[in-house]
């Protein structure tokens, strides 16, 4: 499974990211009246953030073909980053009921870097599964 989702075009990829990011954007920037209201737990929306900035970056790593390679990983966790505190000053500048937030950046910032750890993790193993010959 691994070693199809790694074969997959460059340009499909590419496309898929963009979506993605254009869904975070999205999530982000809406005024809160516009969001579902699904009350669960308190900080729940922190969660939201983890897992939204979680997937980013490892859609990120895949289209960047990150595989061990720690100049381009901590170009994903610069740009993921990054893309979260712009987010934050957004809600904070756009006036849409929404406020910037360092505890909603810190959870952006910790999705990304499990994120990439998990993506170094799973394409570490398969690499190694792959040239030891047991897939």
């Amino acid at each position: 499974m691994i070693s199809y989702l790694l074969s997959i075009r460059q340009s499909v990829r590419i496309l898929l990211v963009v979506i993605y990011v254009g869904c975070v954007a999205a999530l982000s920037l809406l005024p809160m009246q516009d969001l579902p209201q699904v009350p669960m737990f308190r900080g729940e929306d922190k969660v939201v953030h983890f897992i939204m900035y979680f997937g980013f970056s490892i859609l990120f790593c895949w289209t960047l073909k990150t595989e061990l390679n720690f100049s381009k990983l901590f170009f994903v966790l610069l740009v993921t980053v990054s893309w979260g505190i712009l987010m934050e000053y957004l809600q904070l500048d756009m006036h849409i009921g929404r406020s910037f937030s360092w505890f909603d950046e810190l959870a952006n910032s910790i999705g990304s870097g499990f994120g990439i750890l998990v993506y170094t993790l799973i394409t570490r193993n398969a690499t190694a599964n792959l040239t030891s010959g047991s897939v």
